[in-house]
């Protein structure tokens, strides 16, 4: 499994970072929404994890460029310090996969959420 993980916090990136590492997967990281088509062009991601916020760019965006592009078939999973009820109603009407509240996020948690993911 490959990870694309956007995130403008250093600290969650190396937190997701190191525990997609231990669980096996690969992991490509950035804070830059901007990279977004340059990195799907040239590595095959599985599964994209994004904050709701991101140095250049919102949650919003960022999932309305993938829904709106070649690349609408990848599963998207929020990582947000955000309440789920505030998530639903900021995202209404914006397709995502998953989400995970980052102070629920355990290596546990991580791996349950990327097994739904696995190709077969």
């Amino acid at each position: 499994m490959k990870i694309l993980h956007f995130e403008y916090s250093d600290f969650f990136r190396r937190v997701v970072h190191d525990m997609a590492l231990r669980l096996g997967y690969d992991y490509i990281g950035t804070s830059n929404g901007d990279d977004l088509f340059k990195i799907l062009a040239k590595h095959d991601i599985d599964v994209i994890f994004t904050g709701m916020e991101l140095s250049d760019m919102s949650a919003e965006s960022l999932i309305s460029n993938i829904k709106s592009s070649k690349f609408d078939f990848l599963p998207i999973v929020i990582l947000t310090s955000s309440e789920i009820a505030d998530i639903h109603k900021r995202l209404k009407g914006i397709e995502f996969s998953d989400f995970i509240v980052k102070e629920n996020l355990t290596i546990q948690s991580l791996k349950k959420c990327v097994n739904r993911f696995e190709k077969i």
